[in-house]
């Protein structure tokens, strides 16, 4: 009976063990970016390690990186590619993927490719940043908007030129 009882209790502690971990397979997560082979999907700069790099992951694994939160932006809205984007904190640099992220419009910090989108993984760290500068808070919808506004705008110009 007690063979029996143990095997039934490591059993199921084998099954919590599965469950548990369910959650965690096939979450694919950014990788470290490499400076020297590490190329912008939309502009064809090197990506820097830095705060301003962003990358989209796709569910097979599939890693487009960015070395400007605007690039990113307009190869999504260009492309409509599926899979995560991440930011990175202004601050920490740690992986923020972009629903989470507060983002702050300003021209007081110059970003890789000048669109000047800063990316935070709070609120919180948005309105630090915006009581020490100026700016504009937004949330990712809203930077999406501004780039497709941008984009218009540029194209108006080379057509009315």
């Amino acid at each position: 009976m007690g063979k029996h009882i143990l095997r039934n209790f490591f059993s199921l502690f084998l099954l919590v063990l599965l469950l548990a971990s369910c959650g965690q397979v096939g979450t694919i997560m950014p990788e470290a970016i490499d400076e020297e082979v590490d190329i912008c999907e939309a502009c064809t700069m090197m990506v820097q390690d830095n705060q301003f790099s962003t990358q989209i992951v796709t569910p097979s694994g599939q890693i487009s990186k960015f070395d400007d939160i605007g690039c990113m932006t307009m190869y999504i809205n260009d492309n409509l590619p599926v899979g995560q984007p991440y930011v990175r904190d202004f601050y920490s640099r740690e992986w923020v993927q972009v629903e989470d992220a507060a983002f702050v419009f300003t021209d007081e910090v110059e970003t890789p490719m000048n669109y000047g989108f800063l990316a935070f993984s709070s609120h919180t760290n948005a309105e630090k940043f915006l009581a020490e500068s100026s700016g504009e808070k937004m949330l990712w919808n809203q930077v999406k908007e501004k780039i497709k506004e941008r984009s218009s705008h540029n194209e108006n110009e080379h057509t009315h030129n």
